[in-house]
């Protein structure tokens, strides 16, 4: 029991003996000590209660900061979706009950554009749409910051601007219904150039979004010699005749799933959501290999709350947040202590290093080039 349990139990006991010293008839004696000793008990198990729940001061986590150090109003602009947004909220609420939360959320580059141009911005932070391969690209609006849980994270941004608290890794969304119609199997890029998938395939454009992006860069990680080479060029010229190109993320899953395509190239963890919803599809892991992208958030330079968008990427960082967003998202966090909540362990899906130096200088090249082949092969 610890000291302060202790302390209100003798407390209100020790009413209960004076009480019954000063005299008086037996059963007033014994009513009053009665409920004196009812009054202890009930402050006991008061403060036991608050304890469990993390009520109290000395058991915050070492990540959370005391709440009356976080006040006033914290703008977070994000890139999550509604449910994420949920369980932020609830988390702040629950440790900072005094700093109130606004959230704006729009596309990262929407987002910069607006931090960029608008004089009277007050964000304090940018949560998501912020990866490890964006190098210097929105350090201008800014400022380095390193989180409370940071040697409990699985990936560093050696410039030490970002925070992360996500880690991407691709997949196939399959029609199961409609693959079985056609009688094939579907386990990587390879199979996708299946005659029988002809026409029955869509993906998102990599120069719109960022699944397509991060697809394009799969694809040139695993399926040439070396990254960027000849080899996984070709194995591109040979899939983009087969497949319908959208410039929403959203639309890959959702059109598979409604039954309007076999087969997509999608993120895992909108895959795996929809999954969890109860959605007719299967997350496949491409058998050649895969990569993997942190992403997370960073405090916006000039910060109004720089206390509260410290203590907000503190708790990005913690296993706690990341393991409650994973619940209501499927995401896979990038803190190494998470639970992994039924997605695969990374070490099985054939990782391959991405060097983000070459991704940010040959960006633009890149699409150039798929942007051209597409036209040539679709025109």
């Amino acid at each position: 029991m610890k000291k302060r349990q202790l302390t209100a139990i003798m407390t209100a006991a020790g009413a209960a003996m004076m009480i019954t010293a000063c005299g008086g008839s037996s059963s007033t004696t014994t009513e009053t000590t009665a409920a004196a000793s009812a009054a202890a008990t009930e402050a006991a198990q008061e403060t036991e209660a608050a304890e469990d729940t993390g009520d109290t001061e000395d058991d915050r986590p070492y990540y959370v900061r005391p709440a009356d150090e976080v006040t006033g109003k914290i703008t977070v602009y994000t890139t999550m979706e509604e449910t994420q947004q949920e369980v932020l909220t609830d988390m702040w609420k629950k440790y900072y009950p005094d700093c109130a939360l606004e959230i704006q959320a729009d596309s990262v580059g929407t987002l910069a554009t607006r931090i960029r141009s608008d004089e009277t911005c007050d964000a304090d932070v940018v949560i998501g749409g912020m990866f490890a391969a964006d190098g210097e690209t929105y350090h201008d609006i800014l400022q380095p910051y390193t989180a409370a849980c940071d040697e409990e994270q699985l990936y560093h941004d050696e410039s030490g601007y970002y925070t992360f608290y996500d880690v991407q890794v691709m997949c196939l969304v399959v029609n199961p219904e409609l693959r079985d119609e056609l009688g094939i199997e579907i386990n990587g890029y390879e199979d996708l150039l299946n005659p029988e998938l002809q026409g029955k395939i869509i993906l998102a454009a990599p120069d719109s979004t960022s699944s397509g992006w991060r697809q394009l860069q799969t694809i040139l990680a695993v399926m040439g010699d070396e990254f960027d080479d000849d080899k996984g060029w070709e194995y591109c010229s040979q899939l983009i005749p087969s497949c319908f190109s959208t410039t929403s993320s959203k639309d890959v899953y959702n059109l598979v799933s409604n039954g309007e395509y076999v087969a997509g190239l999608s993120y895992e963890s909108s895959v795996v959501a929809l999954i969890n919803d109860g959605a007719p599809i299967e997350c496949i892991y491409m058998e050649e290999g895969n990569t993997a992208m942190a992403g997370g958030a960073a405090i916006v330079q000039d910060a109004p709350n720089l206390a509260a968008a410290e203590a907000m990427m503190d708790l990005l960082s913690s296993a706690e947040f990341q393991d409650a967003r994973a619940e209501v998202s499927a995401g896979r966090g990038s803190n190494g202590t998470c639970n992994l909540s039924g997605l695969p362990d990374e070490d099985t899906l054939g990782l391959v290093d991405l060097d983000f130096d070459y991704l940010t200088e040959h960006k633009d090249e890149i699409m150039t080039h798929w942007n051209e082949l597409f036209a040539d092969l679709n025109g």
